[in-house]
């Protein structure tokens, strides 16, 4: 009996060992466990402001040893901020059908990007005591993301809204790829007690390149003094004075270009026009 008994244990052993060989064997024939393969065509890739997203594909490929062709399964994982000139890293993934997966990344540069720039819809002219906001009044846009006004930060400011006087403030903003630019602004406070002429331009801010040319007249859109009896008398605007002595269009840099005007009441209206040359 006890050696019919081993035999049976003796048997049930080899039939366990064989069957865990053949599991062994079936698994490692069949389970796959290879990811798959990236193919780098170009790197860096140079691509517009205004391309889609999927433009960061171009270039990439992916295969694996059993699905073959998973190109159309890549996936951006991730993208760096700027790097150095609108050059930035971007990373990848891609998974086959067993869930094994591949990263790998690549440079890519915008061939067009230009920085942040900022807009004034109205001039920076605050009465006293009046609560000083930019929002609404200083507009900052980004070719990439459109309107980023609400990252609009107040750098510094040496503002003291009691009394009249010229300031300066420095506002600053930023978008998703860590590009933060930055505008110095003159903060005029009057008196808003005493009547005054009042020099309204087209435009409160502009940019330009270096080593062009800019006609500062062209700015002025008008004058008007509510102190002039006749209310439909159009002011000339060559009784304007234009100082822009300081305005260097040949350096990058940011300028100002002061508009003044003596009214009847013998207050004198100042405009300010910001220049920003690049």
């Amino acid at each position: 009996m006890m050696k019919l008994i081993r035999t049976v244990l003796v048997v049930l052993f080899c039939a366990a060992l064989v069957g865990a060989s053949v599991l062994f064997f079936y698994t490692r024939t069949t389970e796959d466990n290879t990811p798959p393969e990236f193919h780098i065509d170009t790197d860096p890739i140079e691509i517009s402001v205004t391309d889609p997203a999927s433009s960061l594909m171009q270039g990439l490929t992916a295969t694996d040893n059993r699905d073959g062709d998973l190109t159309q399964e890549i996936r951006i994982r991730s993208h760096s901020s700027f790097i150095r000139d609108a050059e930035f890293t971007v990373s990848y993934i891609v998974f086959d059908q067993a869930s094994n997966y591949s990263t790998c990344s690549r440079h890519a540069r915008y061939t067009d990007y230009v920085p942040p720039r900022f807009r004034l819809t109205r001039p920076m002219t605050f009465n006293v005591n009046e609560t000083i906001r930019f929002d609404g009044s200083v507009i900052a846009e980004d070719l990439l993301e459109g309107d980023i006004s609400g990252r609009i930060k107040l750098e510094k400011s040496t503002v003291v809204n009691s009394t009249p006087g010229t300031y300066q403030v420095v506002l600053s903003a930023a978008n998703q790829m860590g590009d933060t630019v930055t505008l110095p602004l003159s903060i005029q406070i009057v008196d808003n007690s005493r009547t005054r002429a009042e020099i309204t331009l087209r435009k409160y801010l502009v940019y330009t390149s270096a080593g062009g040319e800019l006609d500062f007249s062209q700015f002025l859109s008008k004058v008007t003094d509510p102190m002039e009896k006749d209310q439909d008398a159009v002011i000339s605007l060559s009784s304007v004075t234009i100082n822009d002595s300081n305005v260097r269009l040949s350096t990058p840099g940011t300028y100002e270009v002061y508009y003044y005007y003596t009214g009847i009441s013998g207050e004198t209206a100042t405009a300010i026009l910001t220049v920003v040359v690049e």
